[in-house]
């Protein structure tokens, strides 16, 4: 079960870590996290818009100006530890987060994971791996307090 734990998180940290990386090689990372069918929700009421909905992979990956960001310019990380449940091939990562955009806190809020584990690709279907298959997050401006809290001043 600590295995299992172990790679649920590393997959929602890799995607989060991917934002940092430009290019076609961000994207790739993004898209090995994430099923081949799910869904983003994003509420973003309290920094003035809706609910925004994503289509995986495309719709969602879609969304990251990869080709136009430069390395580092976009990071997002976990703000401290994550609860982690899992049951079989079905795991949920709750996890609070910070964003910040050249180097400035942007916004932070929850993350709220649903992995799958399966064999995706038919092909091998001896390779059985966690994967992303939905994703809802909220988002808050960030207080001073936060700033300091989290060193991003």
């Amino acid at each position: 079960m600590e295995a299992d734990k172990r790679e649920v998180v590393h997959v929602c940290v890799r995607i989060l870590e991917s934002l940092k990386v430009p290019g076609a090689a961000g994207r790739d990372q993004f898209l090995s996290t994430l099923a081949p069918h799910g869904t983003a929700c994003h509420s973003r009421f309290m920094v003035n818009k809706g609910f925004e909905y994503e289509q995986f992979p495309d719709g969602f990956a879609g969304r990251i100006p990869w080709d136009s960001i430069e390395a580092g310019e976009l990071e997002e990380g976990l703000d401290g530890e994550p609860t982690v449940l899992i049951d079989r091939d079905l795991a949920m990562v709750w996890t609070p987060y910070w964003v910040t955009r050249n180097g400035v806190l942007s916004h932070l809020g929850t993350n709220c994971f649903t992995l799958i584990k399966a064999a995706w690709d038919g092909n091998l279907p001896q390779k059985v791996e966690w994967k992303i298959c939905g994703m809802t997050d909220t988002a808050r401006p960030p207080t001073d307090e936060d700033r300091t809290r989290l060193g991003k001043e």
